[in-house]
């Protein structure tokens, strides 16, 4: 089948139910965020979630970090390298992206992913920077 031949318009209602659903619950702030029309169809199967404090992240700043299982794929396995920024910027979007606040708190580290955030603004969907630069102005000054 063709793009062109493909039927947006009986796809939207779907969308609309996979939103609908996806915001039900959710923080105020995140809620918002999923009401972009630029978010992808990943983020309304499985929202996403964030820290409400960054002193709560605790994770190593340095040396190698078990991947937790529910992270863990061919690319993100075994154990991560935090000294190596581009392996660290996978693993922290993994964990921004799929991660629960509690994994959140657990593995990333507040100074790293303040240096990182940069690359990782870059590379994530704008709904999840929006809430986090939201959350914490630390992060939208860099």
């Amino acid at each position: 089948m063709s793009l062109d031949s493909y039927d947006f318009d009986r796809a939207e209602p779907t969308r609309a139910a996979m939103r609908a659903a996806a915001v039900a619950g959710q923080p105020a702030d995140i809620a918002a965020a999923l009401q972009r029309p630029d978010v992808p169809d990943e983020l309304l199967a499985r929202p996403f979630q964030v820290v409400t404090d960054l002193s709560a992240l605790r994770g190593a700043g340095a040396g190698r970090v078990p991947v937790p299982e529910e992270l863990a794929d061919p690319v993100l396995a075994g154990d991560i390298d935090v000294d190596d920024p581009d392996r660290c910027c996978l693993f922290y979007r993994g964990v921004l992206l799929h991660g629960s606040s509690t994994l959140q708190a657990d593995v990333l580290n507040r100074a790293r992913l303040v240096q990182l955030w940069p690359g990782l603004a870059g590379d994530l969907p704008a709904a999840v920077v929006q809430v986090w630069q939201q959350r914490f102005a630390e992060l939208a000054d860099r």
